[in-house]
């Protein structure tokens, strides 16, 4: 099966999410618990976010981080 664009960016934002929670877990950070479920919920939002953004100068791992920070102070 072969994955589209769009399919490999989700993969890809959700990857980033897991990432950035066990880098914050290994530093002691807390992180609320977050479901996977709203895991892909948060990264279906970035992945909206950021097709209708379309500035190909954006940083796309520090939108995602961003939204993960907003996400982590308003739990």
């Amino acid at each position: 099966m072969v994955m589209t664009k769009e399919e490999r960016l989700l993969d890809f934002i959700q990857s980033e999410i897991l990432g950035m929670i066990a880098s914050k877990q290994l530093n002691n950070e807390t992180v609320p618990e977050i479901s996977n479920n709203h895991i892909y919920a948060l990264s279906k939002s970035i992945l909206f976010e950021w097709n209708e953004l379309g500035d190909p100068k954006e940083d796309l791992t520090q939108m995602i981080q961003w939204n993960l920070d907003q996400h982590i102070i308003h739990s």
